[in-house]
Order: C-alpha cells, then sequence, then structure tokens
C-alpha cells in the first residue's frame, strides 16, 4: 500500500531528475516550538545556481519565489518560517542564508483523504521546470517534534521513501550543514553499496558501542535479533518498534548481551506497508 501510494503521488508531480543542480536536502513539518517549519536546499554540482526566479510549492500549488541570490557549488540556503528563531536555535553558519520566501509555504504533517501524502514540496526554475520535488507521508516524520527528515544522499532519488530517514544529529537537525545521515553514509554505506546493512564485522558493544547503518524501502518497525551460525535466535536486541527508512542502530553497554564470545550473526527485521524484509550481517563478538 505504502509504496503504491508513493509512485502514485509521483506520478502527478512532474519529474524530478537526480541530476538538478539544487535539491531538497532536508525540511521540518514538525517543529518543536519558536523555530517554525523549515526546508534546506543545497547545491551539489560544481556551478553556482542563481535563484532569481525560483519557486517552491507545496500541495496547494501556489508558488513562492526564492530569494534572489547564487548559491555557489556546495552550498546551502534554509527556507524558513521564522529564520530568527531557527537561526538561533540551531546556530545555523553565517554562511548559510536562512530566508523566508514571499508567503510561507505551509508543511502538513498529517496525511490527506483517500491515501494522499501529508504534504509535497516542489522546487522550479525560473522557467517552471520541477528540479526537484518529494511527496511525504505522516509515517515519514518522526514522533519528536524539532528533529528533521534527512536525504541520505545527494544521489538518492526524492521520490524514493528510502530516501529519507530522521535525523541523528544530536540537536535534533542540521540545517546549513552537512546531513548526519549522508555524512556518515560515504564509502561503503548502505546508499552507495546498496546493501540494506552495513556495520563493523568484530564488536565489543560492553567496552565501545558499535554502530550499525541501515537503509530500508520506507518506514516501518524494525527490531534486531542475534543468531547463531545454524540461525538459532539467541538474543532479541532490540523488540520491533517504529524507525525511518534510514538511520542507525547502536549496540552498546545498554543493549542486550550476546551468551558468550565468538561468531553470530546480527539480523535487522523490518516490517512496513509494502512488506517485510531481513537484512543480516556476521559479527564476531569479542566479549
Amino acid at each position: 500500500m505504502f509504496v503504491r501510494l508513493c509512485l502514485l503521488v509521483s506520478c502527478l508531480l512532474p519529474a524530478a531528475p537526480v541530476s538538478a543542480q539544487v535539491l531538497i536536502h532536508e525540511f521540518s513539518p514538525r517543529p518543536a516550538g519558536g523555530e517554525g517549519e523549515w526546508i534546506e536546499l543545497r547545491n551539489p554540482g560544481a556551478f553556482p545556481v542563481g535563484l532569481d526566479g525560483w519557486t517552491v510549492e507545496d500541495a496547494t500549488e501556489r508558488r513562492r519565489e526564492l530569494p534572489r541570490l547564487d548559491l555557489v557549488p556546495g552550498a546551502y540556503i534554509v527556507l524558513a518560517a521564522r529564520p530568527d528563531s531557527l537561526r538561533a536555535r540551531f546556530a545555523i553558519p553565517p554562511t548559510a542564508p536562512v530566508e523566508r520566501p514571499s508567503g510561507w509555504p505551509t508543511l502538513n504533517d498529517n496525511d490527506g483523504s483517500g491515501g494522499a501524502p501529508a504534504d509535497w514540496i516542489v522546487l522550479r526554475d525560473a522557467s517552471g521546470a520541477v528540479r526537484d520535488s518529494v511527496a511525504y507521508f505522516a509515517s515519514w516524520l518522526p514522533a519528536e517534534r524539532g528533529r528533521s527528515v534527512e536525504r541520505v544522499a545527494v544521489s538518492a532519488p526524492s521520490s524514493e521513501p528510502g530516501s529519507w530517514g530522521w535525523s541523528l544529529d544530536p540537536a535534533g537537525a542540521t540545517p546549513g550543514r552537512a546531513n548526519s545521515l549522508e555524512s556518515g553514509d560515504g564509502p561503503g554505506g548502505p546508499a552507495e553499496t546498496g546493501e540494506a546493512l552495513t556495520g563493523p564485522e568484530v564488536v565489543d558493544p560492553g567496552t565501545a558501542p558499535a554502530v550499525f547503518r541501515y537503509r530500508f524501502p520506507g518506514p516501518g518497525r524494525l527490531g534486531v535479533w542475534l543468531l547463531d551460525g545454524e540461525g538459532r535466535e539467541m538474543a532479541v536486541l532490540r523488540a520491533p518498534e517504529a524507525a525511518p527508512a534510514a538511520g542507525r542502530w547502536v549496540w552498546g553497554p545498554q543493549t542486550p548481551a550476546a551468551p558468550r564470545a565468538g561468531p553470530y550473526v546480527l539480523c535487522l527485521r523490518w516490517q512496513g506497508e509494502s512488506g517485510r524484509r531481513t537484512a543480516c550481517r556476521r559479527v564476531w563478538v569479542a566479549s
């Protein structure tokens, strides 16, 4: 159901090329309070992009003009309902402009009727062509207010639920700087390798937390189990609970321990609206 609806909404929106020079990079429809809603754009290309005449719109299809400035390669711009409050809350670098478009595009956080998404964000250039767009559902959003939704990589198609996850930054979001998911998803990470699960092969959770990164087709319920070499369940490391499409799971001192040192199979089991997935990798538990 979830994938079907996403595909349906994507068909209703103009195509959003992954190679577009300016991308929707992060957004926050559920602010904690005074900082207000916001959308972060990024230029991952090799050339400056003039935003004169560019617009952003939500599900109402009313276009709001972006500030008239040049976005240099690698730079960010944050479109915010309350620029001053947002900059103060997250200590956004002065090199990243924080601006309010002419008429803020309200971001809804509850799904529409008949299976419609909560909202969508559409970015158009001066000719009116769509440069990027994302239709998101309430299930994509973290329950914790103030925590944003991040793109896992600039190469990840914005129309896929698995391209987005909840920010892992301690502040809850990363406006004006690298996404927490993307910064840890470089060479060998799930977005690059196509694997659902990456992480260390040797772990000693009692001494140092082991970080595993995952990426599934969409948000759902995620549980973690430890199996022996013959597939027998040895321990439940995390009971199934709500999780974003992309993120990380940390095996640390507070997590149930392995019965003994030795080889095991670590398995993440995901249940979403499109079905079930299991991602496993062999690990050696040192102690």
